[in-house]
């Protein structure tokens, strides 16, 4: 099984919250473009494909 880290971050000056597929560059806020704080990693799991053996 496959999976994933996101990032769970917030934006103090818009005081929104998003989440992300982890990536090389630094998350920023969906609603004003500016840095974030990021607060959690969380791995997701994602699921198998149909072709995918047991």
């Amino acid at each position: 099984m496959e999976s994933r880290i996101d990032i769970s971050w917030i934006c103090r000056p818009c005081e929104v919250e998003g989440q992300d597929a982890q990536r090389d560059s630094a998350p920023t806020c969906w609603n004003c473009g500016g840095p974030v704080v990021v607060t959690a990693r969380p791995t997701v799991r994602l699921a198998a494909g149909p072709d995918a053996s047991s």
